[in-house]
Formats: C-alpha cells, sequence, structure tokens
C-alpha cells in the first residue's frame, strides 16, 4: 500500500506541479470550497476531468505552501486496492498514509471515484465528525453519488460542485490560446463578423462534432477520438449503470442509450419506446433515469410559469446528452444532425454555464428553449431568408403570448437585432452565444 500511496503522490518527493490545462472557472469555484470544512465533492461524468481539478488543487495547496506530505491523493479504482472494496480499503489506505507522515495540523485527503467503496458515506461521517483537522475531497461519476439510505448521514457535512467536458469557450482557449477575447469583442461591438471569427467558426465546427471532452480536445485525429469516444459510452454503460444498479439485461440497456443519443432535441414517447425495445414504460423510465443519474442524458420538460402545470405536464420531454462527441458516435449526420448538434451546444451552454433548468415551449408554435424566468431561446434551422423570417415571427408570437420583453435566435453567422411593439428579438452566431456570459448577452444594446 505505502508503495502505491507514493506513485499516487509525487509531489511527496520534492518540488512538483502537475502539467495540467487550466479551468480557471472550476478553480475559481473550487478553491473557496477547499477553505471550508464541510467535504467537497466533485461529481460529473466519467473522463469529464474531476481526476484533473483535484491535481490542479493540489498545485494550488501547494503553491499556498501547504506541505506536500500534508496532501493525500488516491484513485479508488485501481485494480490494484481488490475487486471487493470496503470501508476497510479505506481505513487501510488511512493507515499507510499515517505511517508514512504525521500531520501535525490541517491535511488533505482527495479520493477519485469514491462510489467503487461500499457504505463510504458512513466512513467518511465517523473522520469528519471525529477529526478537525481532515479537509476531504472527493469525486464520483454519478448525480446521485450517496445512497438514498446514507444521504442522511452526510447532511450539511458536504458541498457539491459538478464538473463537465470543455466548454466550448475552454476548447478554443485550449487551441487557439490568444484569440477569441478580442475576436468576439470586436464581432460585437461592430455587429459584424471579424477575420479572426473564421479561426473560431472552424474551432467551433470541430466542437460541434467532436465534443469537449478533455482527452478528445487534446487529441484531434479523428479516426482515434471516435473509436475513444465509442469506449467512454461502453465504460458509462457497464460500469456506472449496469453495474451499480444490476441490470441484467445489457442489450436493452445498450440499445436505449444508443438511441436516446441518436434522438438528441426530439421529444421521447415512451410507450412507443418500450414497444420498440419490448419492454414496459415502468422499466424504460427506470433505466432512462439511471442514464440521467450518470450524466450521459438530460430531459427538458415542457414550459409553463406555473410549477404544478410543470410538473403535471403529459407532454413529452425532449432528450439531450452531456458531449456532442457522443451524439456523432452514434449518429451517422445529415441536415437533421447538424441542427440536433447545436441545438445540443445551446442545451449544455444554458445547463452548465448558465446553471438553468431548460424546457421547451409548443403551442401552434414551438420555442427550442425556455428557461424559468421566461426567456426563450430559438434555434435558427436555415439561412434561407424565408425560414427565417418564419422563426423571428415564431418567437414574436411567444413574446407577446408571455409578455416578455426579449427572445435570442442562435443563427450561423447573423447578427442582427429585430424589434416589434416594444418587443425585441437578438439574433447571434452560436459561436458568440457559446463564449459570451449571460449578462453580456442579456445586457447588449445595440
Amino acid at each position: 500500500m505505502e508503495a502505491l500511496l507514493r506513485e499516487y503522490n509525487p509531489h511527496w518527493q520534492g518540488p512538483f506541479q502537475y502539467d495540467l490545462i487550466a479551468r480557471e472557472d472550476y478553480r475559481l469555484q473550487l478553491m473557496p470550497l477547499i477553505e471550508r470544512k464541510e467535504i467537497v465533492v466533485m461529481k460529473g461524468i466519467r473522463r469529464s476531468g474531476k481526476s484533473s481539478l483535484m491535481r490542479l488543487a493540489i498545485n494550488a495547496l501547494l503553491q499556498k505552501g501547504v506541505k506536500a506530505t500534508d496532501i493525500l491523493f488516491i484513485n479508488l479504482e485501481d485494480y490494484r486496492l481488490g475487486s471487493e472494496k470496503s470501508v476497510d480499503t479505506l481505513d487501510e489506505i488511512y493507515q499507510s498514509y499515517f505511517q508514512l507522515h504525521k500531520p501535525a495540523g490541517r491535511f488533505y485527503v482527495l479520493m477519485d471515484e469514491i462510489q467503487e467503496i461500499t457504505d463510504f458515506e458512513r466512513w467518511l461521517r465517523t473522520h469528519y465528525d471525529h477529526n478537525e483537522a481532515v479537509k476531504f475531497i472527493v469525486t464520483g461519476s454519478s448525480s446521485s453519488l450517496f445512497s438514498n439510505e446514507l444521504a442522511t448521514l452526510l447532511t450539511g457535512r458536504q458541498i457539491s460542485l459538478e464538473v463537465f467536458p470543455f466548454s466550448f469557450s475552454e476548447t478554443l482557449q485550449h487551441r487557439q490560446k490568444t484569440l477569441h477575447k478580442g475576436a468576439v469583442k470586436k464581432a460585437i461591438d461592430t455587429l459584424f463578423l471579424s477575420k479572426g471569427s473564421d479561426k473560431i467558426e472552424a474551432c467551433l465546427a470541430d466542437y460541434l462534432r467532436f465534443g469537449g471532452f478533455p482527452e478528445v480536445v487534446k487529441n484531434q485525429d479523428a479516426g482515434s477520438n471516435a473509436l475513444l469516444l465509442q469506449q467512454y459510452i461502453s465504460d458509462i454503460i457497464l460500469r456506472d449503470v449496469a453495474r451499480r444498479h444490476n441490470v441484467r439485461k445489457i442489450q436493452m440497456l445498450q440499445d436505449l442509450a444508443i438511441f436516446l443519443l441518436h434522438n438528441v432535441a426530439n421529444p421521447l414517447n415512451i410507450s412507443r419506446l418500450a414497444e420498440i425495445l419490448g419492454s414496459n414504460r415502468n422499466t424504460v423510465l427506470d433505466l432512462i433515469a439511471y442514464l440521467e443519474e450518470v450524466y450521459l442524458i438530460f430531459l427538458g420538460g415542457s414550459f409553463s410559469f406555473s410549477l404544478e402545470e410543470r410538473l403535471s405536464s403529459t407532454r413529452a420531454r425532449k432528450v439531450f446528452c452531456i458531449d456532442n462527441g457522443f451524439f456523432s458516435a452514434v449518429h451517422q449526420g445529415g441536415d437533421k444532425a447538424d441542427y440536433q448538434r447545436v441545438c445540443n451546444a445551446v442545451f449544455q451552454q444554458l445547463r452548465f454555464a448558465w446553471q438553468e433548468e431548460v424546457f421547451y415551449w409548443k403551442n401552434k408554435v414551438e420555442i427550442d428553449f425556455v428557461l424559468k424566468d421566461g426567456l426563450a431561446i430559438g434555434v435558427s434551422q436555415s439561412d434561407h431568408l424565408e425560414v427565417q423570417e418564419r422563426e423571428i415571427f415564431r418567437m414574436f408570437h411567444y413574446l407577446h403570448t408571455h409578455n416578455q420583453p426579449l427572445g435570442l435566435m442562435i443563427s450561423k453567422n447573423r447578427l442582427q437585432i429585430h424589434e416589434e411593439n416594444q418587443r425585441r428579438v437578438m439574433v447571434m452566431p452560436l459561436w458568440i452565444f457559446l463564449l459570451k456570459s449571460r449578462e453580456e448577452i442579456l445586457t447588449y444594446e445595440a
């Protein structure tokens, strides 16, 4: 065990910094949480960068002057820890660490993929309550990381941080480190696309196709990326869903996952889906919930200002996925696929960056996305003038119906403002929408 701990903690051996892609937004969220007593729980889909964020946290702690041996990191998925992991495994890790080093004051224990340990909640609670000096930071690949029956053990003792694959902004910063801020500002300020936007749009095309998983962003080979994404899907289905929930009908689970990824931005007919899979509604709903739990898919319901109406709505929910690379891994492409990719990217920005609950609206006309406060966002399906005019008409219909002052339309390359009866529809390119903050977009004035 001691040799394994030394392997995972090279910073113990002398001056050391992990060489990683900086994720500044997450670092700014994480570091204040590390100063608190509560257990920090980083949750997100497999391979989204949780382990790297832990190592970035180690870098930051070392830079602050924390003694290197006061920081312990371990990945609990390591096969060398054994196949049947339990709280005894955690005890062995803890005891081995204290034999190697004897922290005199505050020390930091970072555990990757904590869900591998049965009853880890009880173990965390015990050490949290009995050792004021320890700071726990853990990761897991499930939104419901703590089992229902044990979740109350850590009530008030943990703070969660969701981690997602790279946003378009992060992807662009990695590939074009000095480009995007100036180019975006010029485009917004002048209402036309600058020459710099050509490079941005080229990067956007790759992002829409391959997504933002860190290893995919770093490796731009299309063939190997496609294989890697397919492997990710398989690992998530088998390791994070089937094994965790003892799913026996593996083929049905795989077929369902592929169907959902293939139908991004489309409404789901659960009864029809159950018929296709040769199953029943309840089973299909359970499996969909499992896939949501591991962040593979997300569902958006029908919008209403009334919470009761939203909860009781019988309208079909629309499905979206964590990353466009997964859509491309199961879809052959085509004109509709391009629209689906853009819709999914917009959903990701609203859900992950804006941290909004996302709905759609349909009543004579359909609006792709509506937020809880009524803000509507549509996605243009064509650059043809007649299609664009119909889309603007639909947006104004929604604004008048719900007495809303502003709607957004996401286009390929248009940056315009339309006004009607003191209401406004702002049309903007997708890349600008993905790079600007919510506040910057909603307070823009022509």
